[in-house]
C-alpha cells in the first residue's frame, strides 16, 4: 500500500522524468527481491540418525513406519514418520544389499559378506523386532535385491542374471527360466511388478549395456533385452502400463527409459546430468525425484518425467534411496547415516475439508544460477487471472510464462533461457492486486 501511495503522489513529477521512472521502478523491484518473504516452501530436512554407517536402501509402508539398511548389517526403523529412528538387531555385521517390507509386519533382507560366499536372507514377521537368518543353499549365487508381490510370492535377483522365485514366503526358492539372449546373464539390480502377471527386472554392466528383463506369467519365465549403454538401478511404476527405469554411469551421467505399453517397447533418454540414478520415486503424478549419490544432487521433474533438472541435496548429503508414501510424506537415506525427511508446504483446512494453500507466494527459482533451464514454483490462494513474466535488467519484458485464469493451488513452471545471454533477470508473479518479483541468474 505504501508503494502505491508513493507512486500516485509522484505521478506528474515522474511523467516529466522518464529516466527517473526507470530507476524508481527498478528500485521497487530490487526492494521486492531483497525483502519479499518466502511462504510455505517445501524442502528436505536432515534428521538425526542413530548411525554413521552408509545407508543404501529405505522403504516405508505408511506415513509412520519405515526402515533403512546398509553397511555393517545396520537396520534402522521409525514408527513416528521419521522424526526419530532406532537401531534394530539384524544379527549380522556385513553389508545389506537390499531391504523390502510388504507391510508393517512382513519384511525381508538380502546381505552378502564376501563375493560368492553365500547370500544371507533375513525375514521378520513383527516389523523387525526379531529377524530370522538363513543362508541360501547355493553359495555360488550372489543376490543383491529382493521383492515380494504378496505374503507368499517373492523374487530375488543378482549376478549372472539369476532370478529366483518363492511361492511359500521364502521357505524355499526355485530358479526362474531365463531366455538365452546375450544379455540374460547380466547382473540384476532391482525387481518389480506392475500387475500380478507382468513383472520387470533391471540391471546391466557399466559401458556395456543396461538390461531389462520382463515376465508375463507371474515370474516363471523371463526374457531380457538391452535398452541403454549403461546399467539400470531402479523402477517407478506409474500404472500397469507405464513405468520408468533409471540408471546411468559416472562418465555419461543420468539416464532413464520409459514404457507406455507394459514393457513391450521402451524409449531411452540421456538426461546429461552428472551422477547415476540409484533410486526413483514420484511425490505426485507430475513431480518425481531421483537420488544421484556421489553427485550430491537430486534429479527432479515437474512434468511427469518429460524433463529433469538438478537440485542440490541439503548438507551435501550423498543420497542413494528415496521413498514417498504420498504427496506430503517422503524420506531419503545415504552415506554416513544421512537421513532426510520431506517437509511439505503448509496448508490450512477449509470448512469444506479441502486443502487450500496458506498464503500467496513466489518461491526462488530452482536451480539458481542455472543453465539453461530452471523451475519456478508459486502458490495461489484465490482463483483468478495470473501472470508470470520475465524481465531483463532494463525492465524490458522478454518472456510470458503464464497469462491466464488459474485455480487456487501450487504451480510449477519451467523456464528455458537457452536463447538468452548470461546475466541477471527478474521474474514477476501477478494475481489480483498482488505482485511479487524475484531475481534469477543465467550462467553461460
Amino acid at each position: 500500500m505504501q508503494c502505491k501511495t508513493l507512486i500516485g503522489s509522484k505521478k506528474k513529477y515522474l511523467l516529466k522524468y522518464p529516466v527517473f521512472i526507470f530507476y524508481f521502478n527498478f528500485s521497487i523491484i530490487l526492494i521486492s527481491v531483497l525483502y519479499s518473504d518466502v511462504h510455505s516452501q517445501s524442502y528436505w530436512k536432515s534428521i538425526s540418525s542413530p548411525v554413521n554407517t552408509n545407508l543404501r536402501n529405505c522403504v516405508f509402508t505408511d506415513n509412520l513406519n519405515g526402515w533403512a539398511a546398509g553397511d555393517e548389517g545396520v537396520i534402522i526403523h521409525t514408527s513416528n514418520g521419521g522424526n526419530t529412528f532406532a537401531i534394530q538387531n539384524s544379527g549380522i555385521s556385513y553389508y545389506i544389499n537390499d531391504i523390502f517390507f510388504l507391510n508393517n509386519r512382513l519384511g525381508w533382507v538380502v546381505a552378502n559378506e564376501f563375493l560368492f560366499s553365500g547370500t544371507t536372507i533375513l525375514s521378520t514377521s513383527n516389523g523387525g523386532t526379531n529377524w530370522t537368518s538363513s543362508l541360501f543353499p547355493d553359495t555360488s549365487k550372489f543376490f543383491r535385491t529382493i521383492y515380494f508381490r504378496d505374503s507368499l510370492n517373492g523374487f530375488m535377483g543378482g549376478f549372472g542374471g539369476a532370478i529366483y522365485k518363492t511361492t511359500n514366503a521364502g521357505v524355499s526358492w526355485i530358479s526362474s527360466n531365463i531366455d538365452s539372449s546375450e544379455f540374460s546373464g547380466f547382473p540384476v539390480s532391482r525387481i518389480t511388478f506392475s500387475s500380478p502377471l507382468i513383472g520387470f527386472a533391471c540391471g546391466g554392466y557399466t559401458d556395456v549395456a543396461g538390461v531389462i528383463w520382463r515376465t508375463s506369467d507371474g515370474g516363471f519365465i523371463w526374457s531380457a533385452g538391452a535398452y541403454s549403454p549403461e546399467p539400470f538401478y531402479d523402477f517407478y511404476v506409474k500404472d500397469p502400463e507405464r513405468l520408468i527405469c533409471a540408471g546411468g554411469d559416472f562418465e555419461y551421467g543420468v539416464q532413464i527409459t520409459s514404457t507406455s505399453n507394459a514393457g513391450l517397447n521402451w524409449v531411452y533418454s540421456s538426461l546429461k546430468l552428472f551422477g547415476q540414478a540409484y533410486s526413483i520415486d514420484f511425490r505426485t503424478p507430475y513431480e518425481g525425484w531421483m537420488s544421484l549419490g556421489y553427485s550430491l544432487n537430486w534429479a527432479v521433474t515437474y512434468d511427469s518425467g518429460n524433463s529433469w533438472i538438478n537440485i542440490p541435496v541439503p548438507d551435501k548429503a550423498e543420497i542413494y534411496s528415496v521413498d514417498f508414501t504420498d504427496s506430503l510424506h517422503g524420506w531419503a537415506v545415504g552415506n554416513n547415516g544421512a537421513v532426510l525427511k520431506y517437509v511439505p508446504a503448509k496448508v490450512r483446512i477449509d470448512f469444506g475439508n479441502t486443502l487450500i494453500p496458506e498464503s500467496f507466494s513466489l518461491d526462488q527459482n530452482y536451480p539458481n544460477p542455472f543453465n539453461p533451464s530452471t523451475v519456478i514454483r508459486y502458490t495461489l490462494i484465490e482463483n483468478g487471472f495470473t501472470g508470470l513474466k520475465i524481465y531483463d535488467q532494463l525492465g524490458k519484458e522478454i518472456a510470458v510464462i503464464v497469462n491466464e485464469n488459474q485455480q487456487a493451488g501450487i504451480y510449477y513452471e519451467k523456464f528455458d533461457g537457452s536463447n538468452l545471454p548470461g546475466g541477471i533477470y527478474f521474474y514477476t508473479l501477478s494475481s489480483g492486486n498482488t505482485s511479487v518479483t524475484k531475481k534469477m541468474v543465467i550462467i553461460k
